[in-house]
């Protein structure tokens, strides 16, 4: 997958915290995404990872219990960490183009076979399973041209753009970049007129419509 050079990028919190691994599934995958494109995060964790590594270095040794080595080996020669990523399908070629592989692994045998849902006019929707009920991760698909409704958030919405473009009052999000919205920030985000836009998001809380009769589904808007 060539790298594109995206214009917006994750926190530096979320690039740490998936640099020492504490960072949530979705949010780990979504990181691992926008890295297969953009170099500059790349720099950016190997920087993390080589800090971190100095600071394990100059801690004390720990005292390892007996056999701790033979149970670790036990594991390896199981096949554990192996079993623990998700083996998928082979994906259609037009998947293997637009999506990169740390994504690509969670959708089978492709983005058409996946369960989408109609959400709006010229907006559907296929909801994406990591594990985390606290969280509502998905792929978006959106018609040139649409508007999704007005909203706001109760806590956190990140946003990577994977295929097209959108524009909202922040600015111009294209292929790679990451968007992230907090409960302050009331947007429209509109996919460019000349093509689909397709973005992969993870929603902390939930949408608040804030539109005069759109406000009225707003109860509706729990997961």
């Amino acid at each position: 997958m060539a790298d594109i050079c995206p214009n917006h990028h994750p926190e530096a919190a979320a690039l740490l915290d998936y640099a020492t691994g504490k960072a949530a599934q979705a949010t780990s995958v979504l990181v691992a995404t926008h890295l297969a494109l953009c170099p500059a995060c790349r720099a950016d964790v190997r920087r993390f990872e080589a800090l971190g590594g100095a600071l394990v270095d100059a801690e004390p040794p720990a005292v390892l219990a007996n056999g701790a080595l033979a149970a670790v080996l036990a594991r390896l020669d199981a096949g554990d960490d192996e079993e623990d990523q998700p083996q998928g399908e082979t994906a259609d070629a037009e998947t293997i183009r637009l999506i990169p592989q740390p994504l690509r692994a969670y959708l089978g045998t492709g983005i058409d076979s996946l369960a989408w849902k109609i959400r709006g006019i010229g907006v559907r929707e296929a909801v994406l399973d990591f594990g985390d009920p606290s969280v509502r991760t998905s792929l978006v698909r959106i018609a040139p041209g649409v508007k999704i409704l007005s909203h706001t958030h109760d806590a956190i919405e990140t946003t990577m753009v994977l295929k097209g473009a959108f524009n909202d009052v922040t600015g111009r999000y294209a292929r790679g970049d990451v968007a992230t919205a907090t409960s302050e920030l009331d947007h429209t985000p509109t996919a460019e007129a000349d093509e689909e836009c397709i973005c992969l998001i993870i929603v902390e809380g939930n949408l608040r419509f804030t539109g005069r009769l759109t406000r009225l589904l707003n109860p509706l808007m729990r997961f």
